[in-house]
């Protein structure tokens, strides 16, 4: 059984899958080569440390470790506002 945690948007209750989530702050470590604290859906990526230089590794680590592979063409500067907007994002490629 897959458990989900529960993030609440403006407007809107989204589930997003923890397997995502932990994958998502697993990777954003490795890719600052630092344990960041209190990372959850909420922790907005630039706060956590992450600069433009690291998203293409982040989505490269993230691609190997969810066995996915996304489409450079769907990726938008919002997605990668947050843990939770990147989750959301990575679901939605690997429900495709």
């Amino acid at each position: 059984m897959v458990s989900t945690v529960t993030e609440t948007v403006a407007n809107s209750t989204e589930v997003l899958d923890d397997r995502v989530v932990a994958g998502i702050c697993a990777a954003l470590e490795s890719v600052l080569e630092a344990e960041v604290t209190d990372l959850g859906p909420e922790t907005r990526l630039a706060d956590a440390g992450l600069d433009s230089t690291g998203v293409l590794e982040l989505l490269m680590q993230l691609e190997e470790a969810l066995g996915i592979e996304f489409d450079a063409e769907n990726l938008e500067m919002s997605h990668f506002e947050s843990v939770g907007s990147l989750a959301r994002f990575v679901s939605a490629e690997m429900a495709a």
